[in-house]
């Protein structure tokens, strides 16, 4: 009888996991929220997004959000707070979950025998960039389906990898984005990555928020410097002078006037 019991609970377990997909997370979202994002090769991939309607009679068109690395959309407090407030805005706000596989920054640079530093390895991080290009894709055909201008917010290592992305990706450009304590956990990538902001032909809104890692601290300033090497003339840095939850109105008041002043 007890071995019956315990294969019932198996059972019920197993059944469970598979009805939530790949992202247990699921089940802490509205219902109603929720967008399941279908991976173009492998059939019984799915990967959690969400989405909101637009609450003006005007849909001003797509406000995509994509949190720090291993997040969901709901656990980064700035990023849920403009998930909401786009909404409000009158745009589509959509939110996707990235990758949950863990970055180990000593993974990032390896020793050679003709140096006793370590070197930079960008090749690391194709492993993690294939598994956010994945959810990006499936995301990008579901936002391409509707109109309006296309504005992300993105966070983070997750933002950085965004950037190579669109890089590889030129089509799916958006008409701006609002880059969020974006870094790379090594310090040689971490400074190419200003160059590749500078080189964005797009609209970039730079924030630093009160709370960001030392990593987004060290190089956050170069980021201007190389957007005027580089002639972005659409390159703004913000600084967040409050933290969370104060910082949330602080940040839709930057990205309301951004808005305003670029016509979205």
């Amino acid at each position: 009888m007890n071995i019956m019991r315990v294969a019932i609970l198996l059972f019920v377990i197993c059944w469970s996991v598979i009805s939530h997909g790949q992202d247990d997370r699921a089940r802490f979202v509205p219902p109603d929220e929720i967008v399941w994002l279908k991976d173009a090769t492998e059939k019984d991939v799915q990967y959690l997004a969400l989405q909101l309607e637009p609450l003006r009679s005007f849909e001003r068109g797509q406000f995509v959000a994509l949190p720090d690395w291993g997040l969901h959309p709901l656990q980064s407090s700035l990023i849920k707070s403009s998930y909401h407030e786009a909404s409000k805005m009158g745009w589509r706000s959509w939110g996707l979950t990235p990758p949950s596989m863990l970055i180990q920054p000593t993974s990032l640079a390896h020793h050679t025998p003709d140096s006793e530093f370590t070197q930079p390895d960008d090749n690391a991080l194709d492993p993690y960039r294939a598994a956010l290009f994945k959810r990006l894709e499936a995301l990008n055909e579901k936002v391409s389906q509707h109109p309006g201008f296309v504005v992300w917010l993105v966070e983070g290592i997750s933002g950085a990898l965004w950037i190579d992305w669109i890089n590889k990706n030129p089509s799916a450009a958006p008409d701006a984005v609002i880059l969020l304590d974006v870094y790379l956990p090594q310090p040689a990538l971490n400074r190419v990555l200003g160059t590749k902001i500078a080189k964005l032909t797009f609209p970039v809104l730079d924030i630093k928020s009160a709370s960001a890692n030392r990593w987004v601290v060290k190089q956050w300033s170069m980021h201007e410097t190389l957007s005027q090497k580089y002639q972005q003339l659409s390159y703004r840095p913000r600084s967040l002078l409050t933290r969370p939850p104060e910082a949330a109105n602080e940040l839709k008041s930057v990205i309301q006037g951004w808005f305003k002043f670029h016509g979205f």
